[in-house]
């Protein structure tokens, strides 16, 4: 049964059987370290998918205790580096691109934000950027990253750590899932 605490309660019952999460899975289940970056459009089941590779390590006896999830937009606000040079073995950085999608997706022009916000948001993009080229770096650490595109991928961390992680991550696209139809 899967920890409570490392799954949130509409992912429990998450299912995959994508062959890059089989393969990611597998990988770090034989001790080894796996890199995975999941993209796709926003409702193609990313973070499902991340979450049934968690679901699937804690139901073959893996410890919750090795497993962290971050959640980017929150992770960009609370980041010290200690929160990624102390990380458990697993690590999955979830919704990394939103920040970029949102602003990318946006329907209607949005008034310029404060001078103080913008710094904020350029600080918490900074911090982001820094968790995540520092998370690639690191040896023996398994990973999973949820992002969008390629494109906003390097829009959000930077061209050099976008690189790197194309360098060593198993990149899984996720086609768009229909979307439920409204009938009022």
């Amino acid at each position: 049964m899967p920890s409570s605490s490392t799954i949130p309660p509409v992912y429990q019952d998450a299912e995959s059987d994508h062959p890059a999460v089989e393969q990611w899975c597998s990988t770090v289940l034989s001790g080894d370290s796996a890199r995975l970056l999941l993209l796709g459009a926003h409702s193609s089941g990313k973070s499902h998918t991340a979450y049934a590779a968690l679901r699937r390590l804690l139901a073959a006896g893996y410890s919750s205790e090795n497993i962290t999830v971050h959640k980017s937009f929150d992770l960009g606000r609370t980041y010290t580096p200690s929160v990624i040079e102390n990380t458990t073995p697993v690590t999955v950085l979830d919704d990394l691109t939103l920040t970029v999608d949102l602003a990318r997706e946006s329907t209607m022009p949005r008034p310029l934000d404060p001078p103080e916000i913008q710094a904020q948001m350029a600080l918490e993009a900074g911090a982001l950027a820094d968790a995540v080229a520092r998370l690639t770096v690191m040896p023996r650490r398994s990973w999973i990253l949820v992002a969008t595109t390629i494109e906003r991928l390097v829009e959000t961390v930077g061209r050099e750590s976008a690189d790197r992680i194309l360098a060593v991550a198993e990149q899984a696209e996720l086609p768009p899932r229909p979307r439920p139809s409204q009938a009022w």
